[in-house]
């Protein structure tokens, strides 16, 4: 049996102590402490500005400003070359300001501010190394579109079309996001392919919808092992060459198969992740009121990360929207099942078999994003829970043999970041040291702050989002991080102390009230806590409760500080209140129509359009409080043909012109599977939200004084009242002029 990893960890300790005190009890070991106390004073001599007028502290981080704003002037999209010099030179700073934070300012006066001191010190430790190697993991990367052009010629000629089973695992998922998920698939341009439909719930409505639309149906006696349980035991019952696994929410484009099935012409290849992209925006941009101003979360992973780590030969699988092959998966014994995160597992043993993972960057399918922000938080708990769990596996990417070291350097960083947690809780916790119980946390003057760190800020704040191309700001990172910091740091201390103290839990989706805001009370107490500690503790010594005389610079630092974080604090308790949401996401399409209205007919066309219903532009239309009517599509809309019947909620109204809101009533399942695939299976239609740095500061900063979910209102049935406009402008369509009967909103191929 294998030995825990905290245990092997203190064997480790108690061997590296045992040999240095034999070492000491040979030698005399006073040169050595003398030779330390000599580092220590050269330290302090040392790392300390050579003036202190302000032009001198100023100029390190003006330099680097100025260095990298030309950068990104010659070099707007970065490259392999420009990325590696800003990395550098980032990873320079952040090791001065780290040698400097050693030598010069470490409290050491007493053991209580001993403690506090070294512990904010190990977590700034902790936060620089890991933005060091995310900078040096991410210099290089692979973009696979190129291949996958090669590779698909034959599967588009014919020459090359395995059997395919597309594998669709649900728990309790209605049957409205079900039935999306299976018409979707079974549209995929692709012959030999077989939808199955594994309920693992045994609902008797699922498997009368499976036999309607037409797919296979499979369940089982009990749910051991959840998702990974529920596909393993479909195995032995489906016989394709390529297995294909979508979550229950997910809906593939028509090419997902052409672009994806020909890369396992190359034998070496076992699976194949593509990005997963979202139809509704995430929980905290909901809240907040940014749609259109701040991308996906995720976006930063599945569009930068992961292909980064194609070229470390280290892509993670995600579970769902990818392709893999049949054989490889029977030869590490099917879907692993010693944690949470299967997907991860599944990765680490194909690629210690000396199998490829590929991962082709384009986006061919879309999902539901967690719809709430305690779904959110779950989710992420579950992701980092189960990384950690793998150290405690025969998949620990330490141990397992056959893996090279690059790829245990790059799995190493995806469990590295799971314990920032821990540090952004220390940041939170240690300026209210000093306001609220005058343990200073460090000893620097605002000086030495301009001289060593800020250098290192700038730099991270300037070449983040270039890096990440737009993809990810740092100060929305800062975001996302306080709002998970409480709940995961508790998580990954429990995860180490007992790795499988939680089970799996499937994430809800479409689960939201449409018309109440709630307030996630065990996310927003601790972070109101936090905030009202930091306003007492500024109070505290601006308002004079307090006789106890302090360095000004400790003060003005601490003040600042603690001010930063109240900011994070702010916009994380509005993330964390849910508002209403549509039940449908609605896409700007403007297809050519006609409402039949008391037996006439007036014609119009969409300027949105989901699921649901769909909003519209009618020239002359009179019937101004009309209830019922009759939507028809018409040339040269692809959905010509297609009618529906329809209650009608009238926006804006006049003879001439109106725009109506229209709820679709009853649709067949022939209607089904023309709206469906037009809503979401259109190839590269699903696009990226980048947005520069500054607008993404500016959108944070007036998220706090927009009290967004305060002053939200909304009706039911009618669109939430959105707040304004930062900096991107997301209005609706214009009106349409009469004389245009159709503009479809399409994405063009990336390639």
């Amino acid at each position: 049996m294998k030995l825990r990893l905290s245990v092997d960890f203190l064997l480790l300790w108690a061997g590296l102590v045992a040999i240095g005190v034999v070492a000491l009890s040979a030698l005399d070991y006073r040169w050595l402490i003398h030779l330390c106390l000599d580092w220590w004073e050269w330290g302090k001599l040392y790392f300390r500005p050579y003036s202190y007028t302000l032009q001198a502290l100023l100029l390190p981080a003006l330099v680097w400003f100025a260095f990298t704003f030309v950068l990104k002037e010659i070099f707007p999209q970065s490259n392999g070359v420009s990325r590696a010099v800003v990395c550098v030179i980032n990873a320079v700073l952040g090791t001065r300001y780290l040698l400097w934070r050693f030598f010069v300012t470490l409290n050491l006066d007493d053991w209580l501010s001993a403690t506090v001191s070294i512990t904010l010190f190990v977590a700034e430790c902790l936060s620089v190394l890991n933005s060091v190697l995310f900078y040096l993991h991410n210099i290089f990367y692979i973009d696979r579109s190129a291949e996958a052009d090669r590779w698909s010629e034959a599967v588009i000629r014919g020459e090359y079309l395995p059997t395919v089973d597309v594998l669709i695992p649900t728990y309790n998922e209605d049957g409205e996001i079900l039935r999306r998920t299976v018409i979707a698939c079974q549209e995929m341009d692709y012959p030999h392919k077989k939808i199955y439909l594994l309920d693992d719930k045994r609902r008797p409505e699922i498997r009368e919808l499976a036999r309607e639309l037409g797919c296979e149906y499979c369940d089982r006696p009990d749910n051991r092992h959840a998702k990974a349980g529920n596909i393993n035991h479909a195995l032995p019952t489906i016989d394709g060459e390529l297995i294909v696994i979508f979550d229950a929410d997910f809906v593939p484009s028509r090419n997902f198969l052409q672009r994806t099935v020909g890369f396992f012409q190359d034998p070496r290849t076992a699976l194949v992740q593509t990005p997963q992209n979202f139809f509704n925006e995430d929980p905290i941009t909901v809240n907040l009121g940014l749609e259109g101003i701040v991308n996906n979360e995720q976006t930063l992973f599945f569009r930068h990360i992961q292909p980064s780590r194609d070229f470390w030969d280290a892509v993670v699988c995600c579970g769902t929207c990818f392709v893999v092959r049949r054989s490889a998966l029977d030869e590490i014994g099917g879907i692993p099942t010693g944690s949470v995160t299967e997907d991860y597992y599944l990765s680490i043993r194909l690629q210690a078999r000396g199998y490829r993972v590929k991962y082709l960057n384009e986006a061919l399918s879309a999902g539901l994003a967690a719809e709430t922000i305690g779904a959110f938080i779950s989710q992420r708990l579950r992701w980092g829970q189960g990384t950690i769990q793998l150290l405690y596996s025969d998949a620990n990417f330490l141990t397992v043999p056959h893996l090279s070291w690059r790829q245990r350097f790059s799995h190493g960083l995806g469990v590295l970041y799971w314990f920032l947690s821990i540090s952004r809780v220390v940041f939170l916790f240690s300026p209210l040291c000093f306001l609220l119980f005058d343990i200073a946390p460090l000893r620097a003057t605002i000086d030495q702050l301009i001289f060593f760190y800020l250098p290192y800020y700038v730099g991270g704040v300037m070449c983040f989002s270039w890096l990440t191309e737009n993809r990810r700001s740092a100060f929305w990172s800062d975001v996302y991080e306080t709002l998970l910091c409480l709940p995961m740091s508790i998580t990954v201390l429990q995860t180490l102390i007992n790795p499988h103290n939680k089970p799996f839990k499937v994430t809800p989706k479409g689960v939201t009230d449409p018309n109440k805001i709630h307030v996630n009370w065990i996310l927003v107490r601790p972070l109101l806590a936090i905030l009202v500690l930091s306003f007492l503790g500024i109070g505290r010594h601006i308002l004079g409760w307090t006789n106890v005389a302090t360095n000004p610079d400790s003060l003005g630092v601490n003040i600042f500080w603690t001010t930063y974080n109240s900011l994070l604090l702010l916009v994380c308790i509005m993330a964390a209140i849910d508002v209403p949401q549509r039940r449908h996401t609605r896409f700007p399409l403007q297809e050519a129509c006609m409402l039949q209205v008391g037996g006439n007919w007036f014609k119009g066309m969409t300027l949105n359009l989901s699921e649901g219903g769909a909003l519209l532009y009618l020239w002359h239309y009179p019937h101004c409080y009309a209830q019922r009517g009759i939507l028809q599509f018409v040339s040269p809309s692809p959905l010509e043909g297609l009618t529906v019947p329809v209650a009608i909620m009238p926006r804006q109204c006049h003879p001439e012109e109106a725009r109506v809101g229209v709820q679709f009533l009853e649709m067949d399942i022939a209607a089904w599977r023309r709206l469906i695939p037009h809503l979401y299976c259109r190839p590269y239609q699903w696009q990226e939200v980048r947005v520069g740095e500054l607008c993404t500061f500016w959108a944070m900063v007036m998220s706090v004084f927009r009290l967004y979910p305060l002053v939200f209102t909304r009706s039911p049935g009618r669109k939430p009242v959105q707040g304004p406009q930062v900096t991107v402008q997301c209005a609706s369509p214009s009106t349409p002029s009469k004389g245009i009967s159709r503009v479809t909103t399409r994405s063009s191929s990336p390639k």
